[in-house]
């Protein structure tokens, strides 16, 4: 195994205990056992080894090229919920970084791709902001849902999450959504 691996697996130990904000590059050290210098040949920080953690070892299951946006936040949903506890500690930093600002752009990202391949205008900067604010709420009930233990079904949270959708972006992705 080589110490990327061994790195990743020392971070998903750890948040399965606690939020990313509080732990430290010296404890993921100490759970590798290995030296700060390993740590900073691979990885700018905590947040960069964590969201590559979260890429490796929970979105193996979710598809950018998922064909619908049902389909895409199931996925999320259903990968999330097998590891509830690690992606909500992850989740808890608000940091630029962040799995959870990393979320966020992967949901922009997979609805942008679909928001201008039904004709969508790519350069009107207040239909990209809309989308942007959108993710951002996604992933938001996405982490009320994993402090609240997962207690609603998937249907359900997509349900909320359809609720809330701006209608700008509605009315282009109305396909996509169904």
């Amino acid at each position: 195994m080589n110490m990327k691996k061994y790195f990743e697996q020392g971070m998903m130990n750890l948040l399965e205990k606690k939020n990313i904000d509080s732990i430290t590059v010296v404890e993921i050290i100490d759970e590798v056992g290995s030296c700060k210098g390993t740590f900073y040949k691979h990885y700018i920080d905590k947040y960069y080894l964590c969201c590559n953690c979260l890429e490796h070892n929970v979105y193996g299951a979710v598809s950018v090229q998922a064909s619908s946006w049902k389909e895409f936040i199931m996925q999320c949903l259903g990968a999330f919920e097998k590891h509830a506890k690690v992606v909500l500690h992850a989740f808890d930093s608000k940091d630029v970084n962040s799995a959870r600002r990393q979320h966020e752009k992967l949901t922009f990202e997979f609805l942008a791709k679909k928001y201008v391949a039904n004709g969508g205008d790519p350069s009107s900067a207040i239909n990209m902001i809309t989308l942007k604010l959108y993710s951002e709420a996604v992933t938001e009930i996405i982490y009320k849902w994993l402090e609240g233990g997962c207690r609603e079904s998937g249907e359900e949270l997509y349900g909320l999450i359809c609720a809330v959708i701006p209608q700008t972006v509605f009315k282009e992705l109305r396909e996509q959504i169904a």
